[in-house]
């Protein structure tokens, strides 16, 4: 009992840690090689960033990896070579690993120190929770040309707290694994985890206004391409930098001249979230079942996408420089002729520390005016997003001038390292072995991290069935709670063996159930189902949804409204359930989001708002019903 009791309190104090990160996004800080970033409540609080990419260690200090190559001889083979040896063609290997988030203590110790230089008497409250995120794995494969070149060979969720290990499994080709298998013997193998972690937090106030209209945004290509199948966030941005300069969105800035790069994300996140919603992340949506081509096509996706973007970055990059050559190779011209204080004079205008031509032209001694190189992608955006079925119509607009929550996606990459000296983590395997008779089902939670159990998940029970032709049956069952989910990393499994199976494709069939039990004592249990796949993905009858809320300023002043409060109302399971939201005027923070869960078929829910107003008595407006996640409170 006393246990429990310590296990349920720890669990408390992680959630309320969790939900108490309210940080600044805009106003990071680099203290050695750890981002930091400030409260927004107390700006000498900041909570670090996890970007170091570790392989899973096991209790035993063996790396949590494997490689195995795999070849079937299924009848079918390349053309013999001279003495009637033939290759086999249904060959190729399956990769597995558990990969974690941290920064190294001696790392944390000297941001401790170098924080102070920067914000004396400042505090490193712990380390900063995801919102969600994203692994994409990178390796080179042979092309259609003969040429290798960079591909995304598997995409997976990331773990959302420091230290949470995700489980990432590819199925690679032939060639592929024979490339792999070959780097796997130097310091540096072809392989990378790059993710793209997105971070909740808010941006600073600014005075600049949004406006868009909702009745062009919609007819742009790409958006009415998002309403059939899923887009990536690059091609989003693509879209709204084309209706930007048509004029369908409009930016205006009062005051000091800031980034115009910035101000776009913003403007563009603000939007985005409006119109698109993901897919392939918190809504429970599997990758595999995202595009008509399955999993292949989102990789592929995901690699054209990859190299669209460095493609362009590198142009863009050579542009910058030919730009920079003419513009001195012209300077120079002019001022040949002048005397050498002219030179002098142009020189120190242009930032020129030493006039370049004392001696010969020297391109690279001029430092840009043409702005900063654009870094090369590292990353292939992993997200994906569909257009929401409810559509805005009319023109919007919306004042910065205030704290905005926001989401926004973090890039970082690391090369797996040397894994030479784990010879457990590499084997070869025929897979007609007549010894090998028995079969491995791998389960996995598609989209959980393990937070998700704390908000609205208990566990999951998994009940499985295999009846063989002898008549033996093979029964086993496995409880999914965030202890075996943290422990294990979403990669559990059932087997069965041989027994009596002589029909081979028979043989792969087999049953399971589940029983899902949900925070509040909700349980669903489904009916048995039939399958002859290799991997269960379970998605669950309940998923979760996030519900934006958002005040106008402009209304909450001319009604001289001191708070507000919202109640959510959903019903998940036959019983009605309520999230509140706090609204503080004072505090200037007018942007806020409640988790709800709902059956996967169903949107809708109601809402009622509670005013509360200065030397006036309360207003309360009716239950308002709607399916729309964006909330804009704009009049009583």
């Amino acid at each position: 009992m006393k246990h429990l009791l310590v296990t349920i309190a720890v669990l408390l104090l992680q959630r309320a840690h969790i939900n108490a990160q309210q940080i600044v996004l805009d106003r990071s800080v680099k203290a050695g090689v750890v981002t930091l970033f400030p409260e927004l409540s107390n700006p000498a609080n900041f909570y670090y960033f996890p970007d170091q990419i570790r392989l899973g260690v096991s209790a035993s200090g063996q790396p949590q990896f494997s490689f195995i190559r795999y070849v079937r001889n299924s009848g079918t083979a390349r053309e013999p070579a001279s003495g009637g040896i033939s290759t086999a063609s249904d060959a190729g290997g399956i990769l597995h690993a558990l990969v974690a988030l941290q920064v190294a203590e001696e790392d944390l110790q000297n941001a401790r120190q170098e924080l102070q230089k920067i914000v004396p008497g400042a505090v490193i409250k712990g380390p900063l929770v995801f919102k969600s995120g994203k692994i994409a794995i990178v390796s080179s494969v042979i092309g259609s040309d003969g040429e290798l070149t960079k591909k995304v060979v598997g995409i997976g969720n990331a773990p959302i707290l420091e230290g949470g290990k995700a489980a990432v499994s590819v199925l690679l080709t032939k060639a592929c694994a024979e490339i792999l298998w070959a780097t796997f013997q130097t310091a540096a193998p072809d392989l990378s985890f790059q993710f793209e972690m997105d971070v909740k937090g808010f941006l600073s106030p600014r005075k600049v206004t949004i406006e868009a209209d909702f009745d062009q945004i919609y007819r742009n290509e790409t958006v009415e391409a998002a309403a059939v199948t899923p887009v990536f966030s690059t091609q989003i941005r693509s879209a709204f930098e084309d209706l930007n300069n048509r004029g369908d969105i409009r930016l205006t800035q009062i005051g000091d001249d800031e980034d115009l790069d910035k101000l776009k994300e913003i403007a563009y996140n603000q939007l985005s979230k409006l119109i698109f919603e993901q897919v392939g992340g918190q809504n429970g949506t599997d990758f595999s079942q995202l595009l008509p081509a399955q999993q292949q096509g989102v990789l592929d996706r995901a690699t054209q996408m990859l190299t669209t973007a460095r493609d362009d970055a590198r142009k863009e990059n050579i542009g910058l420089e030919e730009a920079e050559h003419a513009e001195e190779e012209l300077a120079y011209k002019r001022a040949k002729d002048d005397s050498k204080a002219a030179l002098d004079k142009i020189f120190q205008e242009r930032g020129i520390r030493d006039n370049p031509f004392a001696g010969a032209y020297n391109p690279n001694s001029i430092r840009s005016k043409q702005g900063p190189r654009k870094e090369v992608p590292q990353l292939a955006i992993a997200i994906l997003y569909v257009a929401k079925k409810v559509h805005r119509s009319g023109r919007y607009s919306v004042d910065l001038n205030k704290y905005v929550e926001e989401v926004r996606s973090f890039p970082f990459a690391e090369n797996i390292g040397d894994l030479k000296s784990c010879t457990s983590c590499f084997k070869m395997v025929n897979l007609d072995d007549p010894l090998d008779k028995e079969r491995n089902i791998q389960i996995r939670l598609v989209d959980f991290n393990s937070s998700d159990f704390e908000k609205y998940l208990d566990h999951v029970e998994v009940v499985f069935r295999k009846m063989h032709e002898n008549g033996e049956s093979t029964l086993s069952s496995k409880v999914i709670d965030k202890t075996l989910f943290s422990t294990q990393g979403n990669n559990f499994s059932f087997q069965y063996g041989w027994k009596g199976d002589n029909n081979r494709v028979k043989w792969l069939d087999y049953e399971f159930k589940t029983k899902w039990v949900f925070t509040g004592g909700i349980s669903i249990e489904n009916d048995w189902q039939k399958s002859a796949n290799a991997v269960i993905s379970l998605l669950p009858p309940l998923l979760k949804r996030e519900i934006q809320v958002e005040l106008d300023p402009d209304f909450l002043a001319a009604e001289t409204i001191r708070s507000a409060e919202v109640k959510i109302y959903f019903n998940p399971n036959g019983t009605e359930e309520v999230r509140t939201l706090q609204f503080k005027t004072s505090d200037n923070i007018l942007a806020k989001s409640a988790e709800i869960i709902l059956p996967k078929n169903s949107n809708d829910f109601s809402y009622e708002v509670t005013w509360f107003f200065k030397g006036k008595d309360p207003v309360r407006s009716s239950r308002i019903a709607t399916s729309y996640s964006n909330i804009y409170l704009q009049k009583l």
